[in-house]
């Protein structure tokens, strides 16, 4: 058994209630419902999410299955993710669908999520295919991997505001500038950097 499959059987630290580390209220429903069905586990399962039980935020979730970190498909995108791209992006690969700019670093922070774990919270900047550019607040947290399934990340994304308005593009722009990234202790520590 390596150190990392230690971490992720491992139960999760009692200091770690991960609602007490987010202060925006968008992303507290999230963050309590992932708590309670983890149970005294450091991940929940895939199996264990259910998103019909986070119906009143269903709109902003997203669940990403992380293949590998230049392949990370939106397996779920919620109506309101969808109306803000201009499109469902399920079944997308959200690196490709990043600026080129930011691409790298957010594939390293999208799998560390999975391989640490460890649990996000990003501040972005995204172009909508409308040519509106926005602040996004973002919350991302890992799915223990269940057996023949990829590693998962559950997010919730909260619209902040506008920035301002760009000529409209065929398709949007996930992550166009990324503002802060704050990891969050799941249990298992928090990487000693911010990926660059």
């Amino acid at each position: 058994m390596t150190e990392k499959d230690d971490k992720k059987d491992s139960p999760k630290s009692t200091s770690c209630k991960i609602a007490d580390q987010v202060h925006n209220q968008a992303l507290k429903p999230l963050c309590e419902f992932w708590d309670e069905v983890r149970g005294d586990r450091l991940l929940p399962s895939t199996g264990d999410i259910d998103p019909s039980q986070i119906a009143y935020i269903l709109k902003d979730i997203a669940i990403l299955d992380v293949i590998d970190p230049m392949n990370i498909l939106y397996r779920l995108a919620g109506t309101g993710i969808a109306e803000r791209m201009g499109e469902d992006p399920t079944g997308n690969n959200l690196i490709e669908m990043t600026a080129p700019e930011t691409r790298a670093m957010v594939s390293k922070i999208l799998y560390m999520i999975v391989s640490h774990p460890v649990g996000a919270i990003a501040t972005y900047e995204n172009v909508y295919s409308t040519g509106k550019r926005s602040v996004v607040e973002s919350l991302y947290l890992p799915l223990q991997k269940a057996e023949g399934q990829s590693d998962r990340i559950v997010s919730v994304h909260s619209r902040e505001k506008t920035v301002t308005y760009e000529d409209e593009q065929a398709h949007s722009t996930v992550a166009a500038k990324i503002l802060e990234l704050k990891w969050i202790d799941l249990g298992a520590g928090i990487p000693d950097e911010i990926p660059a």
